[in-house]
Order: structure tokens, then C-alpha cells, then sequence
């Protein structure tokens, strides 16, 4: 047999279940009096207390609530018990609900036979097992409504995390170049981005295209492309070029200075000048 969702008696919700109904059943029964208190004035029912009519309902109305809080708490008590060991059916766990029911129209005939002795025993329990269902049917329903409500959000809410997890994920795998008007024009894939170029009021981005050199130019500063990309492994190693520090092959001094080689054919060493010479080999030595 299928079993339930588990969040339907997680501890947390089986409290606030134990905690609505009786509010609900409260409530329910001070406006619709289903178990017609009315007859208790026309009774000698505890005539040595001697209070008022409306107060005496109250109470019997709270006992009866209380009673009913008792059966409720003690059988999730049970069911958490129950449930730790192997899960419950949606059969069973109705038929629990349905025990429930049951014992508190058991109790609450029980309390009827000091008010209303003009009917069998038989009729009274009948009257309390409807009555008892109509208190419990809603507040259940109402309860489960929410349960089921507040696990899709908690779902929901995972999923959006996952979703933008992945899609942080999949925004640091790319590298995108905008143009001077904000508009991306180039999403390379990291590890495939070379190097960029200035060229005047434009950037040359190298990048590797089935295994080959390809190049792309997009109007824009070479400042404003590094701005963009300062928090990325593509750094500014000379005044004309930013180069991807992660698949450098090679770090070669010569007379002239450092130079980068890419191993690539068709891409050409890049010097690196002394301004950016000192934040280059920090990123190497990481």
C-alpha cells in the first residue's frame, strides 16, 4: 500500500495539529452547538454548583475540547511512535483518524447520558460519532491543506535555489563580453577564452573554436572590458592585452621582459609589462 508523504506526521505538524483542532472545535461547536447543550438547563445536572446556564456550557464545552486534546495527543504521540519504525499507509493512517474518532464519540456518549437519558445508548453514540466527525472534518482538512501548501513551498523554494545555484554554476563556466552599450556580444566558454586585445575604440577577443585560434572584435575599451571581468581569471597583463592566467603554458623571461605562451598555433606570445608583472605571477603562485 502506498505510504502517506512523511511530512503529514512530522513532530512539527502534528503539534500545530494538536494545537488548531481544539481552537477549531471551539469555535465550531460556541456556533453551531451540535451537541445540543441547550437541554442542560432543563437537567439537574450538577445542581450543586450553581452557576449560570451559559458559564456551565462553557465548561462542559472545554472539558469536552480538553478530553478530545487528550485523544488527539496521545494518538499522534502513538503514530510518531508507530511511524519511526516502518511508514504508514494513506489506508491506515485513515483508519487511525477513524479510531480517533471514534474513542472521543465514545467519551462524548458517555457525557450525553447525563443529559439526554430519553435515548438508547445505541442512538446517542450514532448522534456523537456524526457530531464528532463534522468537529474534526474540517480543522483535518484545514490542517492537511496547509501541511501539503507549506511542503510545496519549502519544495519550491529548494528548487529556485538549485535553479540559481546551477545557474551560477553555468555563468562562471562562460565568459561574457559586452559592447560599450551594455550589450553582451561574446559568451565564451572559460577555458576556451585566450586572450583580448585592444585595438583602439575596439577589443580583439581570442578564443578557441574546434581546437582552432578564432578571433572576434567588439566596440569597446579595453578599461571597460577589465572592469567587467576583475573578478575572473582573465587579467590585464600589459596596457594593450588581458590574457586567461588559467591555461598559460608557458612564463618566459627574455631581455625584453615576461612574455605568456598559450601553446597555440597562430596565437602569439603576450608581453606582460612591469605594472601588471607582479599581480601576474601572484595569480600564478595560487
Amino acid at each position: 500500500m502506498t505510504p502517506i508523504p512523511s511530512f503529514i506526521y512530522k513532530r512539527a505538524n502534528q503539534v500545530a495539529m494538536i494545537v488548531f483542532v481544539p481552537i477549531f472545535a471551539w469555535v465550531f461547536i460556541n456556533v453551531y452547538d451540535p451537541f445540543d447543550f441547550d437541554k442542560i438547563g432543563d437537567t439537574n445536572l450538577f445542581p450543586w454548583l450553581n452557576i449560570p446556564k451559559e458559564l456551565l456550557i462553557q465548561l462542559i464545552t472545554v472539558l469536552m475540547i480538553l478530553v478530545g486534546m487528550a485523544v488527539v495527543a496521545v494518538s499522534r504521540t502513538l503514530m510518531g511512535i508507530y511511524t519511526r519504525r516502518k511508514p504508514i499507509s494513506y489506508l491506515h493512517y485513515i483508519l487511525w483518524v477513524f479510531l480517533e474518532i471514534v474513542i472521543m464519540a465514545t467519551i462524548y456518549t458517555v457525557a450525553a447520558l447525563f443529559t439526554d437519558t430519553d435515548k438508547s445508548v445505541i442512538t446517542l453514540f450514532h448522534n456523537s460519532l456524526i457530531k464528532t466527525i463534522l468537529v474534526l472534518f474540517i480543522p483535518y482538512v484545514m490542517c492537511y491543506i496547509y501541511f501539503i501548501w507549506r511542503e510545496r513551498v519549502a519544495q519550491l523554494k529548494m528548487l529556485r535555489a538549485t535553479i540559481a545555484q546551477d545557474e551560477t554554476v553555468l555563468q562562471n563556466a562562460y565568459v561574457q563580453i559586452y559592447d560599450e552599450k551594455g550589450e553582451m556580444r561574446l559568451s565564451v566558454r572559460r577555458e576556451n577564452l585566450i586572450l583580448i586585445e585592444s585595438a583602439d575604440n575596439y577589443v580583439c577577443v581570442w578564443y578557441l573554436n574546434n581546437n582552432l585560434p578564432k578571433k572576434v572584435m567588439v566596440r569597446n575599451t579595453l578599461k571597460c572590458v577589465a572592469d567587467h571581468l576583475q573578478s575572473t581569471s582573465i587579467i590585464r597583463c600589459h596596457r594593450s592585452y588581458m590574457i586567461n592566467i588559467e591555461i598559460i603554458k608557458v612564463l618566459r623571461r627574455e631581455k625584453e621582459g615576461l612574455f605568456v605562451e598559450f601553446g597555440v598555433d597562430g596565437v602569439p606570445d603576450i608581453p606582460i609589462s612591469k605594472t601588471y608583472a607582479e599581480a601576474v605571477q601572484a595569480w600564478l603562485m595560487r
